[in-house]
């Protein structure tokens, strides 16, 4: 095994558990990979899921003023006319910001990443299929699967009426 493509830990996915694991082994000197089939790093939780939808939601609060209004009036708004470009604008500002702060952290903690989608080729071995459609072949000691979830919608339950 070449030392170029093993490492002590493989991560796939780089969510909330995926970040967390990366990072703590990485400050406990372990040789860390994190795959993530994404282009940008942070999984769900930062791309789609709780910061953006809290993100809008503060976006809001903000530019109507409504967290003010107790203290400068009803009226007060710091914008008038709030638009989608505004909500947007922000939220890209957040997202890049979050994805900044977690390559930061990954590198700081010496923490390798590699963008593609992963498959178990044996025990101990991990193919990576890129978009360009590279393959490459690593190793790790373990391994760690945080590639998230689905969410369960029964048949039998109504979702939104249907």
């Amino acid at each position: 095994m070449s030392s170029a493509t093993h490492y002590d830990l493989i991560i796939i996915g780089s969510g909330p558990a995926g970040r967390s694991a990366a990072i703590q082994a990485g400050k406990l000197k372990r040789r860390v990979l994190v795959i993530d089939r994404k282009d940008r790093l942070g999984g769900v939780s930062v791309h789609t899921g709780t910061i953006p939808s809290k993100t809008l939601r503060e976006t809001v609060l903000n530019l109507s003023g409504w967290r003010e209004r107790s203290f400068y009036g009803r009226s007060y708004r710091v914008k008038d006319d709030i638009e989608a470009q505004d909500l947007k604008s922000r939220l890209h500002m957040t997202l890049d910001y979050e994805v900044d702060v977690l390559e930061h952290q990954f590198n700081r903690n010496h923490v390798d990443t590699l963008n593609g989608l992963a498959r178990f080729t044996g025990p101990k071995t991990v193919e990576v299929a890129t978009e360009a459609g590279e393959t490459t072949s690593l190793t790790a000691d373990r391994f760690l699967i945080s590639t998230g979830t689905r969410t369960y919608r029964p048949d039998y339950v109504p979702f939104n009426g249907t």
